[in-house]
Order: structure tokens, then sequence, then C-alpha cells
């Protein structure tokens, strides 16, 4: 069995990377069935990526389901890796973070192995290779959990490098969680905290920001590119800059931001702020999670997520997804398909970056698609050429994105003016009406007004939530017409579980029916009864107690072994998992009480010290015996000290008189 991050004992006919026995031949992928660590029985594959294999596994020491991923066999020769492996695998295990994978224990049993808890939800790629996609809604909810993930993340220096559609993961909840944290930093040589040192394209190249194509310095804004890209691919089922070889992948995004098409919706802004190709231009994971707090109240309440198990779906990735093997290693852009240890470098300025033909035809006609679907130029671009008429047509407007109506009508040569209306049950932005009316034929430079929405009206959020009961928020927030949207949890010394800790919004105001994210307190974290206090002053040991917000009570007893005025018992014992305010009882010992001295005059040597033991004295002097071994039970006791009868401790020496039998 392995401890939390040991590396374990495994028995078995083969030896693994520290000359221990190992189950697992090297250079082979365990079979299901197999034992891993003597603990971990290896059930089917439910993943496969460029660093290894995942299978469903029971845990028999604790009875569970868990995850194990198996790493490929080339790397566990590897002691650098394994040492970086060992490093990474216990700084990721202490992030304490509900949408963070958990890491149970790792291993190297012939291969390098991760256990993880078992999500049966599956993940993003798995519900896009089932067909299906996300409304900007559900992608706008599974980017606010992913931006907690990397927010918290990040506040501890680990960047993580691979955030990609297979690692954000659902439980059967429907709760993201992002996996493999640490194992692309491991997969290389150097360390995430690091974050102005150098690095290759560690990761997955389809996923990789321009600073990671190009051999640049990382943080936090990294993950953020990689996460927009899944945005966009979540809501379209394609992804930007996805061309036929990782060096054209790679080069397209460099100097160029995300193209992100009209289907996101109100995502739109946010998304393209995150796919900046310019670092600095780019939110951190914190400021990208407010921004989507910010417009969560425009768009509608998602449906259900379209979870898709981890095993009904092909588990082989992508091309582009197993890239793993040489983290080091950048595309050389001279040559179509050389690769050399070097960074990328443009050969072009910035904004002309060299991208194959087919790759930008294949984009145009995903970009026209998405802009025809938003209807903002239901029939605009056909009407658009070198010899347009002087009159045309004005197209229906009506229920498109502004932004996107006032583009199309300066370009088919009309001036813009508009006025805003608040109104329930529209979107910020929606054209909700227009004059001219659809179909109505104006010349050049005539104007077209169009009444564009702010959105439904918006009220207060009570200010007094924080310090109340969920259920009593919830009835606040409902009187003020308002709802309560995800509550998330943490542990808190200051506020009692169940309490409200803080709104999850910098907004005062909310759009009537809008959802208000709720932080509810889980109370403080429990407590253990500490080691060590058996034969501490009474004091100190309360003192620790107090300081542990634990409620010592006091209690005395004798006792044979602790010295009179020392504690001799605490009740719960130490190691028991106590909540905070629970009582721990405090015991101090009186000390041995005296005990009557039995009569040993006239007994054998070996029956006379039998019952002074038996009588609890402990310390016993016999005069008489010659030197050197004799036969004890030959020898009677002819005289004791002190006599037969006398209270004492059972520390005092009693000193037995002997003669031959």
């Amino acid at each position: 069995m392995t401890d939390g991050f040991s590396d374990g004992a495994p028995a078995g006919p083969y030896a693994d990377l520290h000359g221990r026995p190992s189950t697992v031949p090297p250079g082979r992928m365990p079979s299901p069935g197999r034992m891993l660590g003597g603990r971990y029985r290896l059930g089917g594959v439910i993943g496969t990526g460029g660093s290894g294999t995942v299978y469903l596994a029971d845990d028999l020491s604790l009875g569970r389901r868990v995850a194990v991923k198996v790493l490929h066999s080339s790397l566990v020769g590897d002691e650098a890796f394994i040492g970086r492996f060992r490093t990474e695998a216990r700084l990721v295990a202490s992030l304490a973070d509900p949408h963070v994978v958990a890491i149970y224990d790792w291993g190297v049993d012939g291969q390098a192995f991760l256990v993880t808890e078992y999500l049966g939800g599956g993940s993003l790629r798995s519900i896009l290779s089932s067909g299906r996609t996300l409304s900007p809604s559900q992608m706008l909810t599974v980017a606010l959990e992913a931006c907690r993930a990397l927010d918290h993340a990040h506040r501890q220096g680990i960047v993580h490098r691979d955030v990609k559609p297979a690692n954000l993961l659902f439980g059967e909840d429907a709760r993201l969680r992002i996996a493999d944290f640490g194992l692309a930093e491991a997969l290389t040589g150097t360390s995430s905290r690091e974050i102005f040192g150098g690095g290759g394209v560690v990761g997955t190249a389809r996923y990789a920001s321009p600073e990671q194509a190009q051999g640049s310095p990382l943080d936090g804004r990294s993950d953020v590119y990689s996460l927009a890209l899944c945005m966009v691919e979540g809501v379209t089922g394609h992804l930007p800059f996805a061309a036929d070889t990782i060096q054209d992948t790679l080069l397209a995004r460099i100097g160029r931001d995300v193209p992100i098409p009209d289907a996101l919706g109100p995502l739109v802004p946010v998304v393209a702020h995150a796919g900046s190709a310019d670092v600095g231009n780019r939110p951190a994971a914190r400021e990208l999670g407010r921004m989507l707090l910010d417009i969560a109240g425009r768009m509608a309440r998602p449906d259900p997520l379209p979870l898709v198990g981890p095993g009904e779906v092909g588990a082989a990735p992508l091309p582009g997804e197993a890239e793993h093997a040489a983290p080091s290693v950048f595309v050389d852009p001279t040559g179509p398909s050389t690769v050399v240890h070097s960074p990328i470098r443009p050969t072009g300025p910035p904004n002309e970056p060299r991208i194959p033909v087919r790759h930008r035809r294949r984009w145009a006609g995903t970009l026209m698609a998405a802009v025809l679907a938003a209807g903002a130029v239901v029939g605009g671009l056909a009407l658009w050429g070198a010899n347009r008429p002087t009159t045309r047509a004005v197209p229906s407007l009506v229920n498109t994105a502004g932004d996107s109506a006032r583009s199309l009508l300066v370009e088919l040569g009309w001036s813009v003016e508009e006025r805003y209306d608040r109104r329930d049950d529209t979107v910020e932005g929606q054209v909700l009406a227009m004059q001219p009316v659809a179909g109505t034929r104006l010349d050049a430079g005539e104007t077209v007004f169009l009444v564009v929405s702010l959105g439904p009206a918006r009220l207060p959020i009570p200010d007094d939530l924080v310090g109340t009961s969920e259920t009593e928020a919830a009835r606040r927030l409902e009187e003020a017409g308002l709802t309560v949207g995800s509550v998330s949890r943490e542990w808190s010394e200051e506020v009692a579980a169940g309490l409200v800790v803080d709104v999850l919004t910098s907004e005062a105001t909310a759009p009537q029916g809008s959802a208000v994210d709720l932080l509810v307190s889980d109370g403080p974290l429990p407590r253990l009864v500490p080691e060590g206090l058996i034969g501490m002053m009474p004091a100190d040991v309360v003192a620790e107690l107090i300081t542990l917000r634990l409620a010592p009570t006091m209690g005395e007893e004798h006792d044979e072994w602790v010295a009179s005025g020392r504690v001799s018992r605490v009740d719960p014992p130490a190691g028991t998992r106590v909540e905070v305010g629970d009582d721990v009882r405090v015991v101090v010992s009186l000390g041995a009480i005296e005990r009557s001295v039995p009569t040993m005059e006239g007994l054998s040597l070996v029956a006379a010290e039998s019952r002074l033991a038996a009588s609890g004295f402990r310390v016993v002097a016999v005069e008489g015996l010659p030197d050197g071994e004799v036969d004890r039970s030959a020898w009677v006791v002819v005289g004791q000290e002190p006599e037969a009868g006398r209270r004492s401790l059972p520390d005092v020496t009693v000193t037995l008189v002997v003669g031959p039998a």
C-alpha cells in the first residue's frame, strides 16, 4: 500500500525505478485486472492521451472507485522526471478547490501512476466528440467554474499549461473539475512556479498560447488564452487556428487575436478579451471570472449540461492533443515539417502570419456561417458589391445584436442613430425596433434609427445578505425580484456554518429575475485532538486546546504511571476529529493509591515476587541470595521491609531477606 505520496513497495516479479519489486513489467502498459501499488486494481480504459492511459480502478484499501492515470513507460527510467513528478504531485494535491480534480496518491510500479477521484460525467471533449455543443449560457457556467479553479492555482504560483476540453471534466453532479494540474510541468524540466523562466510548448499544441508557441515566459494568462479557445470550440464545435500540422497551428495564432464568432452571443467581448494575442491585454483568471459574472445576468438560465460518460465516446485524443512526448521541442517556421529545439519566430510582420490557404478558406466559411446565424447580415452581404445600386431595401435587423446591425448598416452606406430603452425579457444590446421598417428602400447616406435594449430593469441587490442563513438570503433575494444562483462553499474561521460569507458580484444591481451567486460558510475547519498532551501540566494543555477553539473540561483520577499533578488522559483521545467548540475532557493524575504491603515471610522467593507484583509493588530488592545462578524456588523469605500491613505507594522498594528452604 502507498501512503499519500510515497513510492510504495509493491510485490511482484519485476523491479521499479528504485530497484523495488514491481507487479508491472517495464515497457508495457498494464492490462485491466492488474494490481498497481499493491492496492489499485485496474478496470477498463476510460481515456488515452499523449502522456498516458486512464483506467477506472478499485481502491481495495478504502473500498472506493478511483481513476488511475498510468504514464508512458518511456518516462519511468528518467530519474529527473520522477523527481519532478513527485514534487508536482505533492504541490497539486495541496490545491483545496472544489473545481480541481482531487489527487489521492501516486507511485511507481513499472510505470509512474497518479490516482485521482473518479468523475462519471465525462469531459467537454467527450461532449464535443458526441456531436453536441454548449449554448453560450452553458459555456459561461463551465468557464466561470474553470476561472475559479485557475485563479486558485495561479494565486499559489501554479500554471496549468495544458487547459483543453479533455482536461475539463464533470462529475455526475455536472460540477466542473480541471484535471492534470502539474502533469505538463512534470513532463518538462522547468518549474511552473518560476513564471519568469523560459520553456517550450508544454502541453497540447492545439490549445497553446502564442507565448507558449514562441517559447516565451509564461504566467496564468497563458491558461486564460487556452480557456478562450475551449470556449469558442465548446459553443461552435470548431477550434480556431486548428491547421493540418502542429507547425501551422502554432504559427497561425502568433500576432493574431482569437476570432470570435457571433454564435457566442453576449460572450463575444469577454472571450475576445481572453483570446488577445498580446498577453498584456489579456485578463487574469480572476478578472475573467468577474467579467463573466457581469454578463451572466443578461443571459438566459442555462439548460443542464449534455453530459457524456467517459466510456461512451472514443477515448483517443484528437490530432495535436498528444504532443506531450517532446515538451521542449518547437516548430521551425522556415521549413514545412522540420522540428528543431528553438522557439518559433514568425518570418513576416506580426500581423501577417503564415497561414495555409486551406486554413484561411475553412475559417472564412466558418465565420460566414456564424455571421449568418446571428441574423445581423441576412441578405446584406449578397447586396454588397462593386456596382451596388444607389437605393436598396433596409434588411430586417430586429432582435439581432446592435453592434452587428450598426456595422452592417454603415457598410450598406447609411448613417445610424440609436436610442436606448430598458425592457424586461430582452438582452442588453438587442435591437428592439428600427425606423424605417425592414423592406423600405433608402438612398445612400440616409439615416436608419435603431432602438437598442439596455436589458431588463436592474434591481438593487440587498446589501444585508452577508451573515444571514442561506434560506434567509434566498427569501430576501426573492423579495427583491432576484434569485439565488450558484452557491459556493468554503471553510471559515469567522462565519458560522450555513451563513452567507459573500455575495459573488461587484455590482450593486442586477437585472430583474437574474441569479445572484453566493459564497456560504462551511464553518471552521475540523480540528484534531493534539498528540503529546499526556504528562504535560494541565495549564499548558488547557491553553493549547483553547488556541484550537476547543472547550476543555477538567477531571481527576488516580494513575499508577503518571506523576501527581500531570495530565494522565484526554477524552476524546489524541488524533480524534472534533468540531470547533467541542468539549475535550482533561484528566489530571492524583498519583498512585497507597496499598498494604502483603505478608511474604514463609513464602518461596518466586511466590513472594509474584504476590508483590499482583499487589502493584514494582521495585523489589533481595538480600541473602548467593552470587551466580540459583534456583529461586529453593529460597524462602525470612524477613521483609516494610513489614506486612504497612500502607505504601507502588514505587516503594520492598526488601526481601531470604534463606535456604
